[in-house]
Formats: structure tokens, C-alpha cells, sequence
């Protein structure tokens, strides 16, 4: 990508002033929660709303045009219908705007019709050397500057994930289902019908970006497969990239085509192409918000050997089907390790030590919960731990033990608390802060640890 195309998506992503074009006082309309989605979530810059005429909306004063910003804009975001967006794209390049957020759709995805329209606005972009975000897009989100250009209002804890997706729908899951986990996000991209912009525009911009630890990508198609999969195995080569891709059955492809004029492409022949280049796959909302959660939140594992404790065996049996499956290698305990166990557990334990470690009675408590793990996690052949625990009225969570663990042998720790999220919430959000990922369900806590594992492979054979 050009550095001037980069530069100018940096500008989008951190503008200094945003106009918003077509606010209205109704709030059951787009325009209406295009500008409080700015205004909720805590805009850092300039709010221009434009409307010929309203005098105020939301604490803001409307201008009548263009003409009358008094400030510099960096982003227009535009919500009226897809006939007036391209006269008001034309009219933001006549005035210099290094962007714009088309909210509209009804153009490629409508067929011929549609398509000669969004030519149209292409061409208006281009003349203007403008980036257009969509159309037929949610827009764009930085949780560091306050951004939020979608007609959802909301506020998202920032951290260190950015996510891509082809679907505003799909996007938003994405996002609620990492905000009931306690994951952070940076950006978010709809890309919608990626007019002037590819997804592989915004992959390789967020490779760069200083603030994005993981990136996350829902995909349904692309029209240039070839750059896409390069663009990303250079990503991976920085930060790790998890991709979700839709169309298991040829059926997708219509729905594809009519949703953001995108063909599927056949899932298997993708799948195989991303693992050739070392990208990670994921195969559901959940288990792409978990690959990515234990990515941004715990370190990368020197091996792929998982050591698992527990004092309830169905979990762990469960984790284990998940994991074997995804070529994590459930490592045998050395001697050594054996023989701590067995003083922790005391005389006579009705206890099998083997790897998992089902302490039952023995480790209902947090003492002696923390010992056994520490007696995990130190021994020579794991590499990571897992640690299985069940909410109960009664006994509390090892959670310092866990994060004593963490920080005695560096190596990283995934903790599967079995409970609800309001019952967890509070020992998740000190967990995470300690580097120590928290699942609520077997299957997602063994996703979180094949991605480390699998990246973690990736990163030693470049080294």
C-alpha cells in the first residue's frame, strides 16, 4: 500500500474533527445515532453535525453546509440515502476531506443498477484522492480516540485487539461477545462493499498500527485472494492474526453476492491456504474472541505442551478433545514433578497423578489448588497450564495462587472458571490485568490455548 493511502487511513482512524452529514432529531433514524455514537463514546475531536435545517442536536450546534464548518475535517460520515451520498461525496472532495464513511447501501449487492451507482461514487472518490469506507458499511471504531462511526452507540473497553469484518451483523457479535469476555478493543472496520478500500487495505494498515496487538478478521470473500493471504502472512510475521471465514456450503456464495457483492470461495481450499502461511483459523464468533483474547492477554509458550489441573474431571476432558484435535500435545508429568504432587496431595490420596490432574477433594481449596498448580507448571515438559475451577458459594477462587504461579515460572496460565459472568466478573477482571486469560466453558478455554500454541510455533521457527 501507497504511505500516502496509509496516511490518510491514519487520519481517518484519528481525526482531529469529524463532520457528520444527514443528523436528524428523530432518534429512531441513522442520523440521529450516527452523531450520538460520536457523542456517547467519547469523542476526542471536533463533532460537525450538518443538517440545512436544525440549530442544535445533542448539545451541538447543526451548520447548515459544508461551507460553514469552522474547523479542519479529517472523516465526513454520511447517512442519507445512496442517490445523495454520491452528490455529498463529490461535495466533501470539492472541500478537501481526506475521507469519508458511507453508511448507505443499495449499490453493487442490488445488481446492475446498483453497480453503475457505486461506479459513480467511485469515480468521485478517486477524482478527489479520497478513502471511502464502504459503502453499505457500520464504518469505523478507535476505542483510544473515542471513534465511533457506526449508527450503534456504544462504549467498548480499549485494548489491544483490532478486528476487520465484511459484516456489520457479524462485526457487532464480534464485538459484545469480547466485551462480555473483558477483552479490549482498539479499532474495528466494516468494510462493506470495499469500494476504493480492500480488506487487505486495512490488514496491512493495522500490521503497522503501534496500538494493535491482535488482529481479528471475519471474511466472507475477497476478489483478490492472492494479496489478501500475502498481506496477511506478512501481518502474522508482527503480530498475530486470527481469521473466521464464512461459506461452508456453496449456498454462501449467493448470499455473499447479495449481501456486500463479495464471492465465498471454496472454505476448504482457503482454510488450507491460510494454514500454509501460518495464519490462524477459527471457526465461530466464540472461538475467534477466544483465540484472540489469549493472544492479547497471556505470553507466547516456548512448546506446545499442555499441562492441565482441575478438581472436576468432565472439563478437562472436554478441553482435551478440543485440543488434541488442534495438535496441542498433552505431555506425560517427569518424575520429579510426580513426586512434588504427591506431597501436596498428603498420605493415601485417592488421587491418579497423571496429566490432567484431577485433585477432586484435594483441590477444592485455594491453598492446596495453588500448590498442585505450581507443581503443574513447573514441571520441565509443559509449556502451558490450564487451570479448571468451579464457582462455589463456599470456596474461593485460586486466583492468587494462579497469578503467584504466573509470575514465579513466566510460563503462561489460562484459568476455566465454571460459573456465570456476573459470578466470575470480578476474579476475570484481575486475572486478565495479571496476563492470565479467563474462559467460562471448556471448549473456548482450549481454543485460547491452541492459538498460543500455534503462534507460539510460528514465532520460534522465524527466530
Amino acid at each position: 500500500m501507497p504511505n500516502d493511502k496509509l496516511a490518510i487511513l491514519d487520519r481517518l482512524f484519528n481525526p482531529a474533527g469529524v463532520a457528520v452529514i444527514g443528523v436528524t432529531g428523530d432518534p429512531d433514524r441513522v442520523g440521529y445515532c450516527l452523531l450520538e455514537s460520536l457523542v456517547y463514546a467519547g469523542f476526542k475531536g471536533r463533532i460537525y453535525p450538518v443538517h440545512p435545517r436544525l440549530d442544535s442536536l445533542l448539545g451541538l450546534p447543526v451548520y447548515r453546509s459544508l461551507d460553514e464548518l469552522p474547523g479542519p475535517v479529517d472523516l465526513a460520515v454520511i447517512g442519507v440515502n445512496q442517490y445523495a451520498t454520491v452528490d455529498m461525496v463529490e461535495q466533501c472532495g470539492q472541500k478537501g476531506i481526506p475521507g469519508v464513511v458511507c453508511i448507505a447501501g443499495g449499490y453493487r449487492e442490488m445488481g446492475a443498477a446498483g453497480e453503475a451507482l457505486e461506479e459513480r461514487l467511485i469515480a468521485a472518490a478517486r477524482r478527489y484522492n479520497m478513502a471511502l469506507v464502504g459503502p453499505n458499511t457500520l464504518g469505523i471504531i478507535n476505542t483510544a480516540a473515542g471513534l465511533n462511526t457506526s449508527f450503534y452507540p456504544m462504549r467498548l473497553p480499549v485494548g489491544r485487539v483490532s478486528l476487520i469484518s465484511q459484516s456489520g451483523g457479524v462485526g457487532l457479535t464480534i464485538l459484545q461477545k469480547a466485551s462480555d469476555e473483558g477483552l479490549g478493543i482498539n479499532k474495528w472496520v466494516g468494510v462493506g462493499n470495499r469500494s476504493t478500500l480492500e480488506l487487505s487495505d486495512y490488514l496491512e494498515y493495522l500490521a503497522r498500527d503501534r496500538e494493535t496487538g491482535v488482529i481479528g478478521i471475519f471474511l466472507e470473500g475477497t476478489d483478490d485472494a492472492r494479496r489478501l493471504v500475502k498481506t496477511a502472512a506478512a501481518a502474522a510475521r508482527q503480530k498475530p492474526v486470527v481469521i473466521y471465514k464464512a461459506g461452508r456450503s456453496e449456498a454462501v456464495n449467493f448470499a455473499a453476492v447479495s449481501h456486500t457483492g463479495s464471492m465465498a470461495g471454496s472454505y476448504r481450499i482457503y482454510r488450507q491456504i491460510f494454514a500454509q502461511h501460518g495464519l490462524l483459523v477459527a471457526e465461530s464468533v466464540a472461538e475467534l474472541v477466544a483465540a484472540c483474547k489469549a493472544l492479547a492477554i497471556a505470553p507466547l509458550p516456548a512448546g506446545n505442551r499442555l499441562g492441565v489441573i482441575t478438581h472436576t474431571a468432565g472439563p478437562s476432558i472436554v478441553m482435551l478433545d478440543e485440543v488434541v484435535r488442534r495438535e496441542v500435545e498433552i505431555s506425560s508429568f517427569q518424575p520429579a514433578t510426580i513426586e512434588t504432587i504427591k506431597a501436596a496431595l498428603g498420605e493415601n490420596p485417592a488421587v491418579v497423578i497423571k496429566n490432567p490432574l484431577d485433585a477432586a477433594g484435594h483441590g477444592m481449596l485455594a491453598a492446596s489448588f495453588g500448590r498442585l498448580a505450581d507443581a503443574v507448571a513447573g514441571d520441565p515438559g509443559v509449556d502451558l497450564v490450564a487451570a479448571v475451577y468451579c464457582l462455589h458459594l463456599h470456596w474461593r477462587f485460586p486466583s492468587r495462587e494462579l497469578l503467584a504461579v504466573r509470575r514465579r515460572t513466566g510460563k503462561p496460565l489460562l484459568a476455566l472458571y465454571v460459573g456465570t459472568q456476573a459470578g466470575v466478573r470480578e476474579e476475570r477482571d484481575y486475572l486478565q490485568a495479571g496476563g492470565i486469560p479467563v474462559y467460562l466453558t471448556a471448549e473456548e478455554a482450549a481454543w485460547g490455548a491452541a492459538a498460543l500454541a500455534h503462534y507460539g510455533i510460528r514465532r520460534r521457527g522465524e527466530n
